[in-house]
């Protein structure tokens, strides 16, 4: 009886790039495939470094990749797929993909993956660093090429196409969540694209037509500039877990953090729990939630005081950036011209920011003051019969703050999931505090975070904004 043959050809591993950074051995896999399905991996001959960034004003995951002497890569990096193919070839067709995952081994030896995800790139270029030749990857979440290059006729006519008392086209209004929600199911083909649970519809509405090869990301940002959500505040839209989310930062903002019980419950939106080092040997402790929120003996991520670098806000920023904004609106159907004075103002936004509800929210108020010297106004004409228009100079001036508020940025151990729009909490270990010192404690709202991945280097570089202070 013979015996059946067996192949003895061992599968080719993927090649896996060692990084060694604060103490801990990182594995970095990288490949990059084009349109046709062929791929080379980026191994430790060519790759350099990575980075990750998100911004507040984009709900998108974006980064780059940089790898070393890409005209020698191709003959390092050889895949053995079932097709004859031994490299990536680009046939001008702009497609290019990434994978990357990075994994590390915990102190009782199990694999944790940090990141296992697909990305498009969007662009590629040739430089010179440190007389390096490289050439730079720039990628962002796959599903921005569907909203960036796909082009279809799209209107918010299509939302209720057919459905009676919804044939005059051109005239009627849809709610700006819903139309936004069409919008991305279109042009994505995907039907669960939306996470139902975090998605505001709100209240304000929108007619718009998406100009002809036009990207799907323009008409985005218009439905946006309309939308109110539920409870008249502005929207905070993101992309996490393959899915989007557009939730009314008020509600972003109440539900970070709640004592209604004995127990404090707090949001996946908390991103770390930070605490600035003074070495203060004579530091106290007090009652105060917003200083001592996680205890003594909570084992908080440190930052020297040395290593933050704070800005307070600007004093004429009341004068030139954070006036009133008073909404003029025109009532196309009636003729009407009203003005929208109770709104667009530091109290208003304040009413409708949520801030009460955060530790010790009854003596805190929003992180700057009216301006009672200078009636300074920024009008802004509307066209629209909506009644939720007049709530856009209220949104207008709750966005602004994000970039006139007390600033903070730092330097922290790298972790791709310090994303913007989550929230910090810092508190600081100084007895003695000064005016400024006393609205440091409590939470942050970031803004931008930009991750470094590369050979000795893991990093998180950190900007957030305090969105309260004491009275």
């Amino acid at each position: 009886m013979t015996t059946p043959a067996t192949s003895k050809v061992l599968p080719k591993k993927e090649t896996a790039v060692s990084v060694n950074a604060n103490g801990t051995e990182y594995k970095v896999i990288s490949i990059l495939y084009n349109s046709r399905g062929e791929g080379r991996f980026i191994d430790s001959n060519c790759f350099e470094g990575l980075t990750f960034e998100t911004s507040q004003t984009s709900p998108f995951l974006m980064g780059s990749l940089n790898v070393v002497n890409e005209d020698n890569m191709d003959a390092l990096n050889k895949l053995n797929f079932k097709s004859p193919m031994s490299n990536i070839n680009e046939y001008g067709d702009g497609n290019l993909f990434l994978k990357i995952k990075i994994t590390f081994l915990d102190a009782k030896q199990k694999t944790v993956t940090l990141l296992d995800k697909f990305f498009v790139v969007k662009s590629k270029i040739n430089t010179v660093q440190n007389s390096i030749r490289l050439t730079v990857y720039y990628f962002v979440d796959v599903i921005f090429n569907h909203l960036n290059n796909k082009r279809q006729s799209w209107s918010t006519d299509l939302i209720d196409q057919g459905l009676p008392g919804h044939q005059s086209y051109g005239k009627q209004t849809v709610n700006s969540g819903r139309a936004l929600k069409h919008l991305l199911e279109t042009f994505t083909d995907q039907k669960d694209i939306i996470d139902e649970a975090n998605w505001d519809d709100g209240l304000g509405k929108i007619y718009y037509t998406l100009p002809a090869e036009t990207p799907a990301l323009v008409g985005i940002s218009e439905i946006l500039n309309s939308y109110v959500s539920s409870d008249a505040s502005a929207g905070v839209f993101t992309y996490y877990n393959g899915k989007f989310q557009l939730k009314s930062l008020k509600k972003h903002i109440t539900k970070l953090y709640d004592k209604s019980s004995d127990k404090i419950k707090l949001s996946t939106d908390l991103a770390a729990v930070f605490k600035i080092q003074t070495n203060d040997t004579q530091q106290d402790y007090s009652n105060k939630s917003t200083i001592d929120l996680f205890g003594k003996y909570f084992d908080y991520i440190p930052i020297s005081l040395q290593d933050i670098r704070l800005k307070d806000i600007q004093p004429d920023s009341t004068i030139n950036k954070l006036a009133k904004n008073e909404v003029i609106q025109f009532n196309i159907k009636t003729k009407q011209l009203t003005i929208h004075s109770d709104q667009g103002t530091i109290n208003r936004v304040e009413e409708v920011t949520g801030l009460e509800t955060l530790p010790d929210g009854k003596d805190n108020k929003i992180n700057i003051d009216n301006n009672e010297v200078y009636n300074i106004k920024k009008k802004m004409f509307v066209l629209s019969d909506e009644n939720s228009t007049r709530h856009l100079g209220t949104i207008k001036l709750q966005k602004d703050l994000f970039s006139n508020l007390t600033k903070a940025s730092f330097n922290t151990t790298g972790n791709i999931s310090f994303n913007a729009n989550k929230f910090l909490y810092i508190t600081i270990d100084l007895k003695l505090k000064n005016k400024f010192a006393e609205k440091l404690p409590g939470f942050w709202y970031i803004t931008k975070n930009l991750t470094t991945l590369s050979k000795g280097t893991f990093n998180s570089s950190i900007e957030c904004v305090k969105l309260d202070k004491p009275k």
